[in-house]
């Protein structure tokens, strides 16, 4: 790594340099006060290569290369977090409309990454009242929602609710059913249930059935679902019940290819307030996927996370849900009313973040990725 030398009058004016200089990327090697001030050895860290177990072997008895390596890796760290502490209390000062944006969508669960790529967009002189108007206004553009009248369910298909245990597949299923048994007849709809493992599913979506007046089919296994749907040709809507795995089980995305090879439109059920990594490894282990279902609005909590994740992937928000009662309790994708939920929700007070938190959310954040970029 080429080593460069820096000469400032303080630390920190000698680390805006580095930074400005070398790129964030910068590793400072050694620092040491002189009679001019500080002197600093950086380098930029693209070209410090991890030597790797060799050169563990081939120095046994001292300080091994991958040891410094590792150590340089949690300096830039630290580095990058100090760094990134005071460009926030710089922002703050110079930029304090972007910051109460960034703020705002992070107090409603909305990425990092997502909220620094809007703040950095807003509109220079605007007011904090304009921020907000011109916030929720591209969070809506970007939020794409389906018409009401393209509802699974009023659109005529096969629709499969995919998603972890505990999201509502089952309830939002019958939902489905019972608006398509509304609009198109009882007789033209058919419940398949392809959940055999959880205890008394089947037997629910049955009851779900018999209520309502349509067929209903249960499935042990999904590789009989193929056969199952040629059957059922003649019904305009068919909604199918999948199992609920672990995102990580391998169970889970071959249930999803199965279901599409099938030719079912898989749909993604998620409560609105899913962990915002959860939902983005069901998106990218799940897709291509036809859209997404939010469910259990009605409980509270930040959606601003499972709203973010739709937004980055495209992924179409199909209809909402918030309740127990069927039908009542699914709705229409209004663009509008999600997001405006999601803007006013916040976190409660034990653990709201304070002024004093954000400069050290934002040094975490960076030696995060810092660390995440060193492997």
């Amino acid at each position: 790594m080429k080593l460069f030398r820096f000469l400032a009058p303080d630390a920190r004016t000698g680390l805006e340099r580095i930074r400005r200089e070398l790129g964030s990327d910068a590793v400072v090697v050694t620092s040491r006060k002189t009679a001019e001030g500080v002197e600093f050895m950086a380098g930029r860290y693209d070209e410090l290569a991890d030597p790797g177990p060799a050169a563990d072997a081939e120095d046994p008895a001292g300080e091994s290369a991958s040891a410094i390596w590792r150590e340089l890796a949690r300096l830039r760290a630290l580095l990058a977090n100090q760094l990134a502490g005071f460009a926030w209390s710089a922002d703050k000062r110079r930029h304090p409309v972007r910051v109460h944006v960034l703020q705002k969508m992070l107090a409603a669960g909305f990425s990092p990454r997502l909220a620094r790529h809007l703040a950095s967009g807003l509109p220079k002189h605007y007011s904090a009242g304009q921020a907000d108007a011109w916030l929720r206004q591209v969070l809506i553009r970007n939020l794409r929602a389906a018409a009401p009248a393209d509802m699974p369910g009023i659109r005529p298909g096969v629709w499969a609710l995919v998603g972890p245990t505990g999201h509502g597949k089952t309830t939002t299923l019958a939902k489905l059913a019972a608006r398509a048994a509304l609009r198109h007849g009882p007789e033209k709809i058919a419940l398949v249930s392809a959940d055999a493992y959880r205890i008394g599913a089947q037997q629910q979506l049955e009851a779900y059935a018999r209520m309502m007046g349509v067929d209903f089919v249960a499935l042990e296994e999904t590789a009989q679902l193929e056969k199952t749907l040629a059957g059922l040709k003649g019904k305009a809507c068919v909604m199918v019940d999948s199992a609920g795995f672990a995102p990580n089980d391998e169970r889970f995305s071959m249930q999803a290819a199965a279901l599409r090879q099938a030719g079912a439109n898989c749909l993604l059920t998620l409560s609105a307030t899913a962990q915002g990594s959860l939902v983005e490894d069901l998106i990218r282990r799940h897709a291509p996927l036809a859209g997404a279902i939010l469910t259990k609005l009605d409980e509270g909590g930040l959606c601003g996370a499972a709203l973010d994740c739709l937004m980055r992937y495209r992924l179409e928000l199909a209809c909402l849900s918030t309740g127990q009662r069927v039908p009542e309790d699914l709705h229409p994708a209004h663009a509008n009313y999600v997001v405006d939920r999601a803007l006013r929700a916040h976190m409660t007070d034990g653990f709201a973040m304070q002024e004093e938190d954000w400069a050290a959310y934002a040094g975490i954040e960076a030696e995060r990725d810092a660390l995440r970029r060193s492997g």
